[in-house]
């Protein structure tokens, strides 16, 4: 039986089940979406037996995040290095995003005055977006929604960068170079989060995951990848790990006791190299359609009153987003990518003079 690496290896590393559940993820989101964009939180309720599936999809997509830049950083070995890959890969597409969100969608649908628009503070406060400080609203725009939310998904940006912040500290503490005792510690703090979670009011049980437990999903991900060599790419580890998975979705305070399934099924997925075919073109600009189809969504709602029903909004809005995807992904994403090096570079002298600079001031102080 194949190991996690093992069955990597039989694909050069390359494996298509990544893409094709990016591409899946990303889809079922803008689904998602679209019923309670239509529909508000009056058909909720009709919902709850498929609550744990969709509160598999945003953990999913960290999970499947944690093992693939786990990957790089322990390729890398070298922490401003991946960090620096990280940056491109999300603010310049975030960035643009949020200037179209605001100078674009939002002037085009204000109902307010334009001049009045551009200069409310609502709209200056909105461009924190791509700190990673979230404003959702606009003014004057979407009002007459079931939400006046612009950006819903924008909710997962100040997790993500916590996921950040907790692998550079993994890798200040060599953790990734014990990746049993790195387990054994987040399985102890996995328990301790379930343990709070029953202190707490968390609130109603929707269908949006608890904020702290996609970072958990995200560092179940980087244990995976740090024991790929001794865990086994198994189909009952698979059918074990997604019936547990459903139970524990079951109830808010189990989203943490869920994590290490919801990975495992993601990684499952994701090492198994599926036949390629066109739908992988959508893997490159699956992270434009995750970043525009809530805005999308909603100007479709607001512009197509004749088109309200959860599908007819989910396909136009699909389609959009794509094409949204694709300009982001051919004159952003791929173009800052291609100067990737020229920025590691930058940063390497960067952080090298930084180190010789402290390695100088030590030496003296030893003296």
């Amino acid at each position: 039986m194949l190991t996690l690496q093992q069955t990597s290896a039989l694909s050069n590393h390359r494996p298509t089940g990544f893409d094709y559940l990016r591409v899946l993820l990303a889809v079922c989101i803008v689904a998602w979406h679209s019923v309670s964009i239509v529909y508000g939180d009056k058909y909720v309720g009709d919902f709850v037996p498929m609550r744990p599936l969709i509160l598999f999809l945003v953990p999913s997509f960290f999970a499947l995040s944690g093992f693939l830049v786990s990957g790089s950083l322990f390729r890398t070995n070298h922490l401003p290095t991946f960090l620096t890959l990280r940056v491109i890969r999300i603010f310049p597409a975030l960035c643009c995003e949020v200037v179209i969100s605001a100078l674009i969608i939002g002037a085009a649908l204000t109902t307010l005055p334009i001049q009045e628009y551009l200069s409310h503070p609502m709209v200056h406060d909105y461009f924190l977006n791509v700190l990673g400080i979230i404003h959702y609203t606009l003014p004057g725009v979407f009002t007459a929604n079931q939400t006046d939310s612009v950006n819903g998904q924008l909710w997962t940006i100040p997790f993500e960068l916590e996921c950040y912040i907790a692998i550079a500290i993994l890798y200040l503490l060599t953790l990734h170079r014990r990746p049993r005792v790195f387990v054994v510690v987040l399985a102890v703090l996995t328990v301790l989060a379930t343990a709070r979670g029953f202190t707490r009011d968390l609130g109603d049980y929707n269908f949006r995951p608890t904020g702290r437990s996609v970072v958990w999903a995200f560092l179940w991900g980087v244990a995976l990848y740090a024991l790929r060599e001794k865990i086994r790419h198994n189909k009952f580890i698979l059918i074990a790990s997604i019936a547990f998975a459903w139970l524990m979705l079951q109830w808010r305070e189990g989203e943490y006791l869920a994590a290490p399934a919801i990975a495992y099924i993601t990684v499952y997925i994701g090492l198994i190299d599926f036949k390629r075919s066109f739908v992988l073109f959508a893997s490159d600009i699956s992270y434009g359609i995750y970043l525009y189809g809530f805005a999308v969504q909603q100007a479709v709602y607001q512009v197509l009153p004749n088109f309200r029903t959860w599908h007819e909004n989910f396909v136009i809005s699909l389609a959009i987003s794509m094409v949204f995807g694709y300009l982001s992904w051919t004159f952003v994403e791929s173009k800052v990518m291609n100067r990737k090096n020229d920025a590691i570079q930058f940063v390497n002298s960067f952080t090298d003079r930084v180190s010789s600079i402290v390695r100088s001031i030590f030496g003296v102080r030893q003296r």
